[in-house]
């Protein structure tokens, strides 16, 4: 699946949040410098989805907070254990 996500380094807690219209916004306590929010980002996802790093790949977005992410997991699946209030 194709997982369209903003980010927010420099964050005080590691956070998913759902916009009222399905956005994905992830808060990460990472500093954006030389790609430690990027790397930090695909080891919080792996964590939260239960899966290795290997099963995603940063498409879009190296040096921007908004991102396209490439996971090799099924959409629901995905919104499920990020939490989507869909899913709850």
């Amino acid at each position: 699946m194709i997982l369209h996500i903003t980010v927010k380094p420099n964050s005080k807690t590691d956070e998913v949040q759902f916009s009222e219209n399905g956005e994905v916004k992830i808060k990460l306590k990472a500093s954006p410098v030389e790609g430690k929010a990027n790397a930090y980002l695909l080891k919080f996802l792996s964590k939260k989805l239960g899966i290795s790093k290997s099963k995603m790949n940063l498409l879009k977005g190296h040096n921007n907070p908004h991102k396209k992410l490439e996971i090799e997991m099924d959409e629901r699946d995905v919104l499920k254990k990020l939490g989507s209030r869909g899913f709850d």
